[in-house]
């Protein structure tokens, strides 16, 4: 996988994008968004609570680090670098608004937890829902492989593993639909303004 610098204008990962918050937007302001949880959130069975219970770890940091770890082995040196600059910076913004904002997480803002589904009875109930960091890491990964690749299929491919990612936060009981939205914005703008930045930069 070569690096080329392809704008997203021209990506179909970032359309995709687009459309669907757009579509996520439209859902917030015609329904309160603990309805939507509970609409997403209840729509679950066993497999898909062993699917979800593993799937959500692609957002996870310690994934993407192993990602760019491999791509580093097989002689790539800026995409790796990239993975883990846009990890890092698009985490620091998370933390941050997460300490400002303090939104309830479903298992605090719901006064009757027993109705929301969770898998292995894990469900937090803090208070930094928003933004979603599970989202936000698998966003930026996922946008900067789209960029990496002028493979139609494949920037649609990533853009649909991102999506599971964030509907696995809800799925798990862990986030709302506005977490999820939150951190697709955000690690897909890390991931295109880190990588307008170093667009010039040769480092494979």
């Amino acid at each position: 996988m070569n690096w080329h610098y392809n704008p997203p204008v021209r990506n179909w990962f970032f359309w995709g994008a687009f459309i669907c918050f757009l579509a996520a937007l439209f859902w917030l302001w015609l329904m309160p968004k603990a309805e939507i949880f509970m609409q997403l959130n209840q729509q679950h069975s066993w497999i898909g609570d062993l699917f979800f219970k593993y799937y959500t770890y692609l957002g996870d940091g310690l994934f993407t680090i192993i990602l760019a770890l491999a791509l580093f082995a097989f002689g790539k040196r800026k995409l790796p670098a990239l993975l883990i600059l846009t990890f890092l910076f698009s985490g620091l913004l998370v933390q941050a608004i997460k300490s400002i904002e303090q939104r309830p997480r479903p298992g605090l803002y719901f006064e009757k937890t027993a109705f929301v589904h969770s898998v292995d009875g894990v469900l937090h109930k803090g208070k930094n829902s928003f933004p979603s960091g599970h989202t936000t890491t698998a966003f930026a990964t996922a946008a900067l492989l789209a960029l990496a690749t002028q493979q139609k299929r494949l920037q649609l491919l990533y853009l649909f593993a991102a999506l599971l990612a964030g509907y696995s936060r809800i799925y798990l009981g862990q986030h709302f639909l506005d977490d999820v939205v939150a951190g697709m914005c955000l690690g897909t703008l890390s991931a295109i303004l880190l990588a307008y930045l170093f667009r010039n930069r040769e480092l494979d």
